[in-house]
Formats: C-alpha cells, structure tokens, sequence
C-alpha cells in the first residue's frame, strides 16, 4: 500500500488531474481509494475560514476532518490489499491535499497548536505519506487566466493565490519525496508530467495494461532446459508475444528446489505428488508454487501461459498419477495457485500465433 498527497496551489488544476488519476488507475489495474480535500467540503458545507473564530479553528477542523477520512481509506486499502483473489495486493490511496497543507495558512506557532489539537506531532505528519505531487497554480504563470469561477470554496485573488502557491511548497518541502508539477500552458502535458513523476519517483505506473503488461509463462516454452529431462520445449506462438508483452518466464519445479534433470512427478489420487520412485515431492511443488505466484506479483502479471499436462503447470488435463501416460481432468498445483489468486491462466494450446 502506498499512500500519496496530490496538493498545489488555487486553480492548479488539482480537481481535473484527479480525476485524470482516478480514469488511468481503473484502466492501469491498480487498485485505488481517493480521499475527498476536507477544506472545499467543509467551506461548501459552511464551515469556513470566516464562519469561523480565527483560522486557527478553521484548519484544525480541517485536519480533524483529514484525519477522520485518511484513516477510512486507509482501512479500505488494507482490506483490499488482504482480499485472497487479488492478484495484485498493491493499493494506492491518494490524498486531496494532506496535513502539512494547513501549514500555507497559518504561521509556525499556530500550526503548532493545530496539530496538537488533533494529536499529531509535527515530525510524525510527514512520515504519514509516501510522496508528495505539488501543481504549481496558474496565478504564477499566468495570472489573466486565474479564475474562482470554476471552485465555490476559492476565495483568493491571483496574487493572493500565488502566495498561498508557494507557502504550500515551504510546508512540504522538508518531505523527502516532494516534488513540484510546473504549470503548463498545456494542462494534458501537466497531468502527463504528474503520472510520469509519480512513475519514476513513487513507482506507480498508470499506463494502461493492455498488450503491453507482463505474463508470466513456463520457461520450458521460451526454450529454457529446465523440465525433469533437461529439455525444453519452446512455443513459437508463445515466444513471438515476447514483441508485445514482457514475458517473465519461472520454473515452478526448480523455483521449489528441484535438481535438473530430475525423476519425474505426477499428482497421486491423494492429491500428494510422488515422483516415479515413490518419493514424496509435495513440499517442493507447494514451494515452487507459491516462488512463481510472488514473481507474478512483483511484475504485476495478471496473466499466466503454462505447460500443459504438467503436474505444475498443467491448467486443464494431468497426468493421473499411475506414470502410464494417462491424463484426467485437473490442475498443476503451480496452475491451481494462480488461478485461486485470481491469474487467468491457459497453457500453450490456446495461444495462436
């Protein structure tokens, strides 16, 4: 789970880059909670800086309100990241604005105060986030197209807004992964600059995983001699997806701790796997198992192409146990995991050139 502050100045375009986030996180697969400015909703609600008997009281209801719905996402995020089917357990959650930003509004000893109020301690707040993408408002560059217009809870003029905009950067300089969005005349390359910088700075990746995500494949198919007679056997249909996929090839069997070459296995009517000499190799193929499920995960595979028929990798027939050549309906014990963990999984029968 990584939680980030998305902040900036008035009319950054904050709003918009949002819901930009919050379209390519759905299509990109990672599973995201946003957590609403508390600010805009209380001064819409009618709690405001002037209903109010001093900022000071304004902005620790604020962080109050923060408070209260950081900690729901964060539940929600931590229940997601636990759900047993989900291939991939990483959850994003993103702030509308964070703590530190009551800290553009008020001076060093009321924001002390403020943070005291609501039980915080100011070197604890930082730590709270993971990274922080500050927008860098309009007032600053170009001052004729600021507007309140667009945001009932605005209420600075361009330059007051351009004040606000740096007293922002100040509060969340001392983050040691803040990073400031320039404005752009262009606003699609703003919001283009954010998820790259959110890519290379935080490690989200919100392009949309299409063609291009990873799959994870048997490395006997990609050519590698890894099955029990030190042989491959490579899939020219499979092989050729390597030009628009990251292919991550794993060995369930050796990932387990098995030699190659080896005594072959085959799944018992136990459910036990058993090589051909008896020996009981159930612990190895359950290692292996769970070995190829956590590199799925650490490249985000949310699919997977495996060998047929192998007491592995075999996703729809294996072989029935007797070492006679005889196949029954059923699953590889590598096959049967990823499927549980919510994997698509086919072998190298259904993939056409």
């Amino acid at each position: 789970m990584r939680t980030v502050v998305i902040t900036g100045g008035p009319c950054a375009g904050k709003t918009t880059a949002l819901g930009a986030l919050r379209a390519l996180s759905e299509r990109a697969g990672v599973p995201a909670i946003f957590v609403p400015e508390a600010a805009t909703d209380l001064i819409i609600g009618g709690v405001a800086p002037w209903t109010c008997a001093s900022m000071l009281e304004f902005q620790t209801r604020v962080m109050a309100l923060q408070l209260e719905r950081e900690a729901e996402a964060m539940s929600q995020a931590e229940a997601a990241a636990q759900a047993e089917r989900r291939a991939n357990p990483d959850v994003l959650v993103v702030c509308d604005r964070g703590i530190c930003d009551s800290h553009a509004y008020l001076d060093d000893d009321d924001y002390a105060r403020a943070l005291t109020a609501n039980g915080l301690a100011e070197g604890d707040v930082l730590a709270r986030y993971d990274a922080v993408f500050h927008l860098e408002t309009i007032a600053k560059t170009s001052p004729e197209a600021y507007t309140k217009a667009n945001n009932r809870a605005r209420f600075e003029n361009a330059s007051e807004a351009a004040a606000v905009d740096d007293r922002g950067v100040a509060a969340w300089a001392a983050h040691p992964n803040f990073h400031v969005i320039p404005s752009y005349a262009d606003f699609e390359r703003k919001t283009a600059a954010l998820v790259d910088a959110m890519r290379e700075f935080a490690g989200i990746d919100l392009r949309e995983r299409t063609q291009s995500s990873p799959v994870l494949v048997s490395a006997c198919l990609l050519g590698e001699p890894c099955r029990y007679d030190a042989r491959s056997v490579p899939c020219d249909a499979v092989r050729t997806l390597g030009r628009d996929h990251e292919l991550v090839p794993v060995c369930p069997e050796q990932l387990g701790g098995l030699p190659t070459p080896r005594i072959p296995s085959e799944i018992q009517p136990d459910e036990r796997v058993a090589d051909r000499e008896g020996n009981d190799r159930t612990d190895a193929f359950l290692a292996g198992a769970q070995a190829a499920l956590r590199i799925a995960r650490e490249h985000g595979c949310r699919k997977a192409i495996l060998k047929a028929k192998s007491p592995s990798c075999g996703v729809h027939e294996v072989y029935d146990g007797s070492f006679s050549g005889i196949v029954v309906p059923g699953q590889g014990i590598t096959a049967a995991l990823l499927a549980d963990a919510g994997l698509e999984i086919v072998d190298e029968t259904q993939v056409r050139p």
